[in-house]
């Protein structure tokens, strides 16, 4: 494991809302990641969408990714945040070496006539902006995607489709690694020992030092995605189930595979693809259920999901 510097600062406490519910949650400010910057060796900007349902288009977005933000900024990374449309005028104008768009629920719509009412959800991105991400990432740019939990999950669906990602929105099971309580959104840890690592995807293999090679992913609760099998970054047990609630609470759509994957990265035209599925992977966030406190999970100390986010920037970004 990596040693890491602790600096103590207040510890705020919210109620957030996760794919199962709404838990009270605190934000770390201990964890202090150490790696050798790539500082003042290149010039790359990164983009961040804080519109379209983002985690950034909420107040306390940033202070959850707060150790996210510090790694990328250290590694001498132009970090700029936008409202702006996604469309091809600005992403132009902006020039970014990465786009990143964090979590993207559906637009939730309540059409309602006298006693009856339903519920659709709609992506908040428009034609034109999955075209214009599209061609962004074909001529060159990189995109990392983190997707949100059923039942606003499919937010980033249409991009999804552009990239030929299979997505199946829910959570992701395996008996072996139940979720808190034995819940059936299993919190998985993840190692190549278990083959669910793969340390053989350009992400890791092109790595710069191998003082930044995950030996543990801590992977909690995500849906699941599949492409090619050599796009897997971290794959899912065989025989992963996943569970898709119905508007009847009471009944679950479940599909078991062997190719299911929570994080996949692929080439794209000349660009760079990132999906990830927990889009709590790397976020600075303390959990409290049950008088427990789950970490999520860049400050876990017993894993190192902070190496894998710094090769996977790199990677994006074509450092390495």
């Amino acid at each position: 494991m990596k040693q890491n510097i602790s600096i103590l600062i207040v510890i705020f406490i919210y109620n957030l809302s996760f794919g199962q519910g709404t838990v009270e949650a605190e934000f770390d400010t201990i964890f202090h990641y150490q790696f050798k910057s790539l500082k003042n060796t290149h010039h790359k900007k990164i983009l961040i969408d804080q519109s379209h349902n983002t985690i950034y288009s909420l107040s306390y977005g940033k202070e959850t990714a707060r150790e996210m933000l510090r790694i990328m900024e250290e590694d001498g990374f132009d970090i700029q945040f936008t409202d702006q449309a996604l469309d091809s005028i600005n992403l132009i104008a902006a020039k970014p070496s990465m786009l990143i768009l964090h979590g993207m629920p559906n637009d939730k719509i309540v059409l309602g006539s006298g006693e009856k009412e339903e519920v659709i959800y709609k992506s908040p991105l428009k034609d034109e902006e999955t075209t214009a991400i599209a061609k962004y990432v074909y001529n060159g740019g990189s995109l990392f995607l983190f997707l949100s939990h059923f039942p606003g999950g499919s937010g980033a669906l249409p991009l999804l489709e552009a990239f030929s990602i299979k997505f199946r929105d829910g959570y992701a099971y395996h008996p072996n690694f139940p979720g808190h309580n034995y819940g059936r959104c299993s919190h998985f840890i993840m190692t190549e020992a278990n083959g669910m690592i793969n340390g053989n995807h350009p992400v890791l293999s092109s790595k710069l030092s191998n003082e930044s090679s995950p030996e543990i992913v801590k992977f909690l609760c995500g849906a699941a995605i599949f492409r090619n099998p050599e796009d897997s970054i971290l794959s899912f047990p065989n025989n992963t189930i996943n569970f898709t609630p119905t508007n009847n609470r009471d009944m679950k759509i479940e599909e078991s595979s062997d190719s299911y994957s929570g994080m996949i990265g692929f080439t794209f035209g000349e660009g760079r693809v990132i999906v990830c599925t927990d889009q709590g992977i790397f976020r600075s966030l303390d959990l409290l259920i049950d008088d427990k406190k789950i970490p999520v999970t860049i400050h876990d100390p017993d894993c190192d999901n902070a190496d894998l986010f710094l090769n996977s920037v790199r990677w994006l970004t074509k450092l390495q």
